[in-house]
């Protein structure tokens, strides 16, 4: 709720925010709480009162939309005097179902995420609540628009890591997905940005940075197809952009999210080789195992390409963290489509598996196949896939105990125990460690609880920001900088 500032006569008005959804929009959502911090906002947890609810939402299955509008209720009814602004990919969708929940004050695009200052201006937070905002939305012809980054973030809140937008959109239109229709085409971040924003992000903490974009491995080519660039060795992509982050002073590690395998730049590992600060980690969208379904979703590879990829990555990086989406109960996914799916999963051994159900999304090809799965079969479908990420992901944690790596502290309980990741993206609790968060902490990993890795800290000393040698040399460490 609306505080007074005892310093001041000054009203502090208070906002929260709810984010659903992809890496993108977790960046959007920290831009916006940069905009609420200058106009004079105190950012209040979600679950307290507050005067702003903005809720950044996704509309990638109907779950999401589900989840959204369940929220968007629940905030409301919680404090009727709040402005509920909601904005992200479902409010690009469907903005006339949201409009119509009582308690919304406003309703406007991913697009319009940089017009939140003005939008602010035509809020009093201390008035009672009333009907829409009287703003005339914008209308966009997604498929022809490219995305925009008048967004930046300046901090990381309360968080050891800061993510960067470096790319928009996107031109690939997969069958399934409304993504393209919800924001936009393809759109690359001048590096310059990019660079100036980790710097920023450095100076308030940060000490990982992770990249992140609808169609990340993609970056770079809409210069090149508009003419921006016309020698194709030139293009710049998201290899250079992990080089110049890397040169940054305060930036101990970077991080890749999504990248697409047909866009996958395959310089890329190499390059990252070469790069101590970049992790072994990579989240390649499968979605399926099946060629004939691949081909339906109009993914533009084989299942391999893929595996052919993920060779190379291995090759380089053999402890790598490879996890996946994958999707079952396409539309014309017959019961043997599953099942090389299925077998395709398991023989690749991912360390984690992201599964979905098809959800039919209005407005894409898929919506209207024939041959639509029933939702009992899809169910089914849906638990043999998870037991087999289950699986998977259970072998590889099992490979790493006795591994050393390092951790990036994230939250320390009471009892003296720290959280965080390790290189290659596993879980992972210390045991004893009493000191301070955004700490990278040389542990080594020795045992499971649950699906999260336990780890003891390495008795150590440092020397030129090395491990002492006295450390002992049958340890294996997955970190190439320690």
């Amino acid at each position: 709720m609306t505080e007074i500032n005892p310093n001041s006569t000054n009203v502090v008005p208070t906002a929260a925010i709810l984010t659903f959804g992809c890496k993108v929009n977790q960046y959007d959502s920290n831009a916006m709480r940069s905009t609420l911090i200058r106009k004079g906002y105190r950012i209040v947890s979600e679950t307290q009162s507050a005067d702003v609810y903005i809720v950044n939402t996704c509309t990638v299955t109907n779950v999401a939309d589900q989840k959204a509008r369940q929220i968007i209720r629940r905030v409301a009814k919680k404090n009727p005097q709040a402005k509920v602004l909601v904005t992200g990919c479902y409010a690009e969708s469907d903005r006339g179902t949201l409009e119509g929940i009582d308690g919304v004050s406003l309703v406007f695009g991913n697009r319009e995420k940089a017009d939140l200052d003005q939008y602010l201006e035509k809020i009093q937070p201390n008035q009672p609540n009333s009907d829409l905002l009287q703003i005339e939305p914008v209308q966009h012809d997604a498929i022809r628009e490219h995305a925009n980054f008048s967004l930046s973030v300046a901090d990381t809140g309360d968080r050891t890591r800061g993510i960067i937008k470096v790319q928009d959109g996107c031109s690939a239109f997969c069958t399934y997905c409304i993504i393209p229709y919800v924001r936009g085409r393809m759109t690359s971040r001048p590096i310059s940005e990019i660079i100036a924003e980790a710097k920023m992000l450095s100076l308030s903490g940060a000490k990982e940075i992770v990249l992140t974009g609808v169609h990340l491995g993609s970056y770079g080519i809409d210069k090149q197809n508009t003419g921006e660039l016309t020698d194709r060795s030139r293009r710049e992509t998201v290899a250079d952009i992990l080089e110049a982050v890397h040169s940054i002073n305060g930036i101990e590690r970077i991080r890749l999210s999504s990248i697409e395998p047909m866009n996958f730049p395959f310089e890329l590992v190499a390059r990252m080789a070469n790069l101590p600060k970049c992790m072994p980690h990579f989240h390649l969208p499968l979605q399926s195992g099946s060629d004939q379904t691949l081909e339906r979703m109009r993914r533009r590879y084989t299942a391999d390409e893929f595996m052919r990829l993920v060779d190379h990555i291995r090759s380089v990086f053999p402890e790598v963290g490879l996890t996946t989406d994958i999707m079952v109960g396409f539309p014309g996914e017959t019961n043997q489509d599953f099942e090389e799916s299925l077998q395709f999963v398991n023989k690749i051994g991912f360390s984690q598996l992201h599964v979905f159900r098809y959800s039919p999304r209005n407005g894409t090809p898929a919506a209207e196949f024939e041959n639509q799965i029933p939702s009992h079969i899809s169910s089914e479908r849906s638990k043999r896939m998870i037991e087999i990420g289950r699986e998977s992901a259970d072998n590889f944690r099992q490979k790493m105990i006795g591994r050393a790596t390092r951790i990036l502290v994230e939250s320390v309980t009471d009892n003296c125990q720290g959280s965080g990741f390790t290189d290659n993206y596993l879980r992972t609790e210390i045991n004893g460690y009493f000191r301070q968060t955004n700490q990278i902490i040389p542990v080594v990993l020795t045992g499971i609880k649950g699906d999260v890795m336990q780890a003891e800290i390495i008795d150590f000393s440092y020397k030129n920001n090395n491990l002492d040698s006295s450390i002992s040399p049958g340890l294996k460490f997955l970190d190439s900088s320690i």
